[in-house]
């Protein structure tokens, strides 16, 4: 308080004639900025809300947690439970693109079970509870505010004192352009280091919360995000717009002899919706089984099956959606599988790994997930067969691999216009040509891309009761309008619209409507 001290003295030396209504509302705003101060040095390894991302030196995996319960404790304390999930049974932490050993449900995450703090202190608890054999009860207890160089006890059993051994401006990770805040690093007695930010949380911690100093040590992989901004948000991970098409290629794997069969899939993004908290798409795909020339698989060939149509939706609140059961779950986090003759399954989160398997996502981070079937109080994977699944965050391009389903290829299409493709379309020739083979012989617009207005031409007079609606990207009505019977063209006005991709559906009586894609410049 010495600067408030100073900072009065020297204005009403300086402004004496000055009403003293003046010099309260100067108090005021100093008492202000200094309580502003001080809760901006309100330090928690952890904020609700949040989603932390941890990894560990030598490993491509990146451990995903938060806070995902609150409650306060009958001492007052209030109290953050971090989320369950099922805990390799050798010790590791759950992540990566496969895990073929066992795991056990367990109330203990990566840095332990919940986090404790007593209002109107700087003082926090990181607990484990007991798990048996597996971990010890541990309540850890944290002081990154107290002064540097001093020593308080830090849990009682194990005993161990805890050293604010420094706290200095320095980046909180080592990744190029990392932010720069206030870092407490805390070591205890047993040789195990914890590193806090002020603003960002646990930068660095011993797996399990474990008092060893020989415990791997996790640090912070990328700074906390909310749901919004992490890769398990639908939006994110299924980036689609109208116009999109994606490739996947199938071939089911038997034990004991070679595949027999491929199944290409190529599947086009009809619509996006975003109604209330809900991200929905419709989609219409076409199939081809290809039958392979191998001894023993039959005569080969190829069967076509015929479009059909399909939907996807995802909640933006919670990442649910009804077609992908594993989503958006945490590393170690599980849920019981909802497919067919999997009552005594789970599907498990892994987190983010790099990806090994498929074209479309080299060079990018997956999000895994895998099945785990239940044996007494393990889980354990199936040497074969076992149910896997992954998505492609960076590229938006949706599930990359679904058991033995693997995205081939994709042209996806941004808002802006810009076009990306991934892989060769060459397996995926001649499905789905007659809704646009249709399309093109009926209605043309020109010129496409347009910046002002485009023109619509009809192959043939419009009938009584045509008519044209212009969505945008996201499913929205922009503009509608009736076509007088008889008349051939028509104008699409685009003046002030956002650049972007715009469908233009036209209504007819006498048949299926058709949808032509406009981008606007």
């Amino acid at each position: 308080m010495a600067y408030l001290k100073c900072a009065m003295q020297c204005f009403l030396s300086t402004n004496k004639a000055m009403k003293n209504k003046y010099t309260i509302l100067l108090l005021v705003m100093l008492l202000g900025t200094a309580g502003a101060g001080r809760a901006q040095t309100a330090w928690r390894p952890f904020r609700p809300g949040l989603i932390y991302s941890f990894g560990t030196a030598g490993s491509p995996v990146t451990y995903l947690l938060r806070l995902d319960s609150a409650y306060t404790t009958a001492a007052g304390d209030s109290a953050w439970a971090f989320n369950r999930l099922l805990r390799p049974t050798d010790g590791r932490a759950m992540g990566g693109q496969f895990f073929f050993g066992g795991a056990r449900k367990s109330r203990n995450n990566l840095f332990g079970a919940r986090l404790l703090w007593q209002p109107g202190t700087a003082e926090f608890m990181l607990e484990n509870v007991a798990e048996g054999s597996y971990q010890p009860a541990l309540a850890l207890r944290l002081l990154p505010r107290a002064a540097v160089g001093s020593t308080w006890a830090a849990s009682t059993a194990p005993a161990l004192s805890a050293t604010l051994s420094s706290r200095t401006w320095q980046p909180v990770s080592a990744a190029a352009g990392s932010p720069f805040d206030s870092v407490a690093t805390i070591t205890l007695s047993s040789g195990a280091v914890l590193r806090l930010s002020r603003q960002y949380g646990l930068l660095a911690g011993p797996r399990w919360l474990a008092t060893s100093g020989a415990a791997p040590q996790w640090a912070v992989a990328q700074l906390p995000v909310t749901f919004a901004n992490s890769p398990l948000y639908p939006a994110t991970l299924f980036d689609f717009q109208p116009g999109d098409r994606l490739g996947y290629a199938e071939t089911p794997q038997s034990v004991g002899s070679p595949p027999c069969a491929t199944t290409y899939t190529l599947r086009v993004i009809q619509t996006r919706q975003v109604v209330g908290d809900s991200l929905l798409y419709t989609y219409r795909q076409q199939q081809r089984i290809a039958t392979s020339t191998t001894f023993g698989c039959g005569a080969p060939g190829t069967v076509l099956t015929l479009p059909h149509t399909g939907r996807l939706a995802f909640s933006l609140r919670t990442g649910r959606s009804p077609q992908f059961e594993a989503l958006p779950l945490l590393s170690g986090e599980y849920r019981a599988s909802d497919r067919p003759f999997a009552t005594t399954s789970v599907v498990v989160g892994l987190g983010v790994a790099t990806p090994t398997f498929s074209t479309c996502q080299t060079g990018s981070a997956g999000l895994y997930y895998l099945q785990m079937h239940a044996f007494g109080t393990l889980y354990s994977t199936l040497s074969d067969g076992n149910w896997f699944q992954a998505f492609a965050p960076q590229t938006g391009a949706g599930d990359a691999q679904t058991h033995d389903n693997y995205l081939q290829y994709f042209v996806k299409t941004a808002v802006s216009g810009t076009t990306v493709t991934c892989g060769s379309a060459t397996n995926f020739i001649g499905l789905l040509p007659v809704r646009a083979a249709l399309a093109a012989a009926s209605a043309s617009l020109s010129p496409n891309p347009a910046a002002e207005a485009a023109t619509l031409t009809l192959a043939a007079p419009a009938r009584s009761g045509a008519a044209l609606r212009l969505t945008d990207a996201l499913g929205r009505l922009v503009w509608s309008a009736p076509v007088p019977a008889g008349q051939s063209a028509a104008a699409v006005p685009l003046a002030g619209r956002p650049a972007g991709v715009y469908l233009l559906q036209v209504q007819r009586p006498e048949a299926a409507s058709v949808t032509l894609r406009l981008v606007k410049e």
